[in-house]
Order: C-alpha cells, then sequence, then structure tokens
C-alpha cells in the first residue's frame, strides 16, 4: 500500500510538472478561417465588425444572427446594405427571390465568399482559382479606384476570380493580374448585389496591412451612401457550430494532452488495482454452541410443570443406565442384596449404595415426590459419580 501511494505522488507530480509545461509554453497562432466577428485571430472578423463606420460613416450598424430570409422578410428596409463574409453562401430559390424584393426596393447585398452555391446558377456564372508565384496582383476598373501598382496578397489570399460570366448583366469592377474579374456587381432595380471572390479581405491578417485595408475599404466604398449596414453572422457561424461536449478540451492543444494523458493514467491505475486486490473472502461467523441455552429451556420447562416424579424417574434411569454400560451391572431385578454389588463393583461406601437402592425400589411405587427429596436424589447420584472417578473404579 506503501508503494502505491508513492507511485500515486509521482504520478500527480508529473502531471502537474506537464500542465505547467504546457500552460507557460507560447501559444501557436490559430490560422482557422472562422470569419467569426468575436475572433482576434488573424482570419476572424473583429476588426471589421468594430470600424466598419470608419468606411460607412454616417450609416447605422446592426447584427443578425438570423437567415436571410426571416431577416428581410420581418422587416422592411431602406438605402441599407447586407453584408456577408463567410467561406460559403448558399441561397434557396425563395430566399433568393426575397433577396431581390430587397434590392429593387434599393438596398445593397455584399457578399465576400469562395463558393456561392446555387447563386452562381441563378445568376450564371461559377469561381475558378490560379496559381501564381508572385502571389496576387489585383486592381479595380474604376478610374477613380485603380492605382499605378497592383495589391498584393499573402497566403493565397486573392487568388480566386469568376468565369463565364454574362457580360450583358454583370459589371465587373476588380480585375487580377490576368484581367480576370474578382470583384463583380449585378443591378436589381434601385439596388445592387456585389460579389467579391475572397472573404479573406476582410480578416483581421488583411485589415491590419496599411494596403490591404485601403483594398478592402475600397471595396466596401460602394456602400458609403447607405443609411443602415446589416453585418450577417449566420453564415460565418454555421460553419464552426459544433454540438461536441468535448469541444472546449480539443479547442486547446494543452487541454487535449492533458484529456489523454488523464485517461492514460487512469487506465494505468486501474490495471494496477485489479492485478493488486484480490477478491474479498467474506467473513463467516463461528458456529455458536446451544447445548447450554437447549438445557435452560428444558429446565424452565420442567420447572415450572413441577413434576418432580417424572424428573427424578428420569435421572433414575439413566443412571441404571450407566450402571449397566459402565459395570455390567444387571438392573432388572433391585433388592437389598443390590447395595452390596454396587459396593463391589463401583467402590462407594455402604451408606451411599444403600441411599440410592432405597431409592430404586421405593421410587417407582411413590405417587408424590417433593422438592427436598429430588434434591437428595441427584445429590447422591453427583456424590456416586464423584467417588467413582475419585477411586478410579470401573475396571473389571
Amino acid at each position: 500500500m506503501r508503494s502505491f501511494k508513492i507511485y500515486f505522488a509521482l504520478g500527480l507530480i508529473l502531471i502537474f510538472a506537464y500542465l505547467m509545461a504546457q500552460y507557460n509554453k507560447p501559444v501557436p497562432t490559430n490560422w482557422e478561417p472562422t470569419y467569426l466577428s468575436t475572433d482576434k485571430i488573424p482570419y476572424g472578423t473583429y476588426i471589421l465588425h468594430h470600424r466598419i463606420k470608419d468606411i460607412i460613416p454616417n450609416a447605422s450598424v446592426k447584427t443578425t444572427q438570423q437567415t436571410i430570409y426571416n431577416t428581410l422578410k420581418n422587416s422592411r428596409y431602406n438605402q441599407s446594405a447586407y453584408i456577408i463574409i463567410a467561406q460559403n453562401v448558399n441561397f434557396e430559390k425563395y430566399e433568393f427571390e426575397q433577396i431581390k424584393k430587397y434590392m429593387q426596393s434599393g438596398n445593397d447585398l455584399f457578399i465576400a465568399s469562395y463558393d456561392f452555391g446555387k447563386l452562381e446558377k441563378f445568376l450564371n456564372f461559377n469561381t475558378a482559382g490560379t496559381i501564381s508565384r508572385n502571389g496576387s496582383a489585383l486592381n479595380f476598373t474604376n478610374p477613380n479606384l485603380k492605382t499605378d501598382a497592383s495589391y498584393g496578397f499573402e497566403r493565397g489570399i486573392g487568388t480566386q476570380y469568376f468565369g463565364n460570366i454574362d457580360a450583358k448583366q454583370t459589371i465587373v469592377l476588380g480585375v487580377n493580374a490576368s484581367q480576370q474579374p474578382n470583384f463583380i456587381r449585378f443591378n436589381f432595380g434601385k439596388g445592387s448585389l456585389f460579389l467579391i471572390a475572397e472573404p479573406g479581405f476582410y480578416t483581421n491578417f488583411v485589415l491590419l496591412n496599411k494596403y490591404g485595408a485601403e483594398y478592402s475599404a475600397k471595396t466596401l466604398s460602394y456602400l458609403q451612401k447607405r443609411k443602415t449596414v446589416i453585418l450577417d453572422e449566420y453564415f460565418s457561424a454555421k460553419k464552426t457550430e459544433t454540438t461536441d461536449v468535448l469541444r472546449v478540451f480539443f479547442a486547446h492543444p494543452e487541454l487535449k494532452w492533458a484529456y489523454y494523458l488523464t485517461i492514460f493514467s487512469l487506465i494505468i491505475f486501474v490495471l494496477f488495482e485489479i492485478k493488486r486486490k484480490q477478491r474479498i473472502i467474506p467473513v463467516v461467523d463461528p458456529m455458536t454452541n446451544t447445548s447450554v441455552e437447549f438445557v435452560n429451556v428444558v429446565g424452565s420447562v420442567y420447572y415450572h410443570e413441577r413434576n418432580n416424579q417424572d424428573i427424578a424417574m428420569k435421572k433414575m434411569n439413566y443412571f441404571l443406565e450407566y450402571l449397566r454400560s459402565r459395570y455390567y451391572i444387571k438392573t432388572n431385578e433391585i433388592d437389598a442384596n443390590f447395595a452390596k454389588l454396587m459396593m463391589e463393583k463401583t467402590g462407594i461406601n455402604e451408606p451411599l449404595a444403600k441411599t440410592l437402592t432405597r431409592y430404586m425400589m421405593n421410587m417407582p411405587a411413590m405417587a408424590n415426590l417433593s422438592d427436598h427429596e429430588l434434591i437428595n436424589l441427584n445429590q447422591s447420584i453427583e456424590q456416586f459419580y464423584q467417588n467413582t472417578q475419585r477411586n478410579g473404579a470401573g475396571t473389571i
């Protein structure tokens, strides 16, 4: 048991030391593209949601976590802009009809994504990507926004573009080095639909860069005249939603490895205990001698009945049986000579032999036996046993 305590304490010390080392080590940068407004990691959109008024200063900013259909159906917006930044966006037919009504009323929808789902089918376009050794080189078609030097981005941002667009209904606002459109516009009544094939332009990683922030601000400058800006949090939150009860542990490497180490330690502990401990042997109570209790019960019964004659006859019969089996004395005929025979066989004195003989001869004919006579009989028999044992008689 002592050795087990030592091993257990040593294990706790090692686990504590490991957790402290993991806690104090530098936290690696999380490059996961979440596009969440609450994330300050490189691919979160915390800066965009908190500095959008720097680009559209006269607009009131709202956020929504509902679907775009529910958001637009339950409210009437005028001169507003709906902005979606997500890895993928997909609208059903009834949602797209609601969106068209929204734009035809004089509102704009701005979407930055890699995958536009069924919207590509509704508007007859598709998306594709290119690989460039020199990185992306993007610019605008509007002379007021276009710069002499193209905008370049790291980590593959800006390499996606639109293909097979319908030139009659599509207005190209931005292109890459190969003059392939990456920023387009569709007009619907008084409003417009803006599509840009890269959500990474609006992440913290890009907005912290001077030229990246400039490029992103120019794309959003088309919404400057809007009175209300609605920032969508439905599509970005939908991607990262999880129901795993252990998501907190597995989201952090320190907690994940601590969880694995705990499970491993528990398995070692169980195996050690199985090997060390035996099955418990039940305690069996020792058998109790109930002879004394039985004698007390029987004696109590006879005492309450007060049948001295019956008790005396039983004691006498037992005594006669003892004489027959121990000293081979015949007891079928008891007379005055029986006392002499007992003296010769057992070695008792003459008064005791005559007393016992008298009881043997007279007792069967007695109707009643007093307590005093019963006690004398018992004392005489007990005296016989004591004398014969002391004298060592009985060998014939």
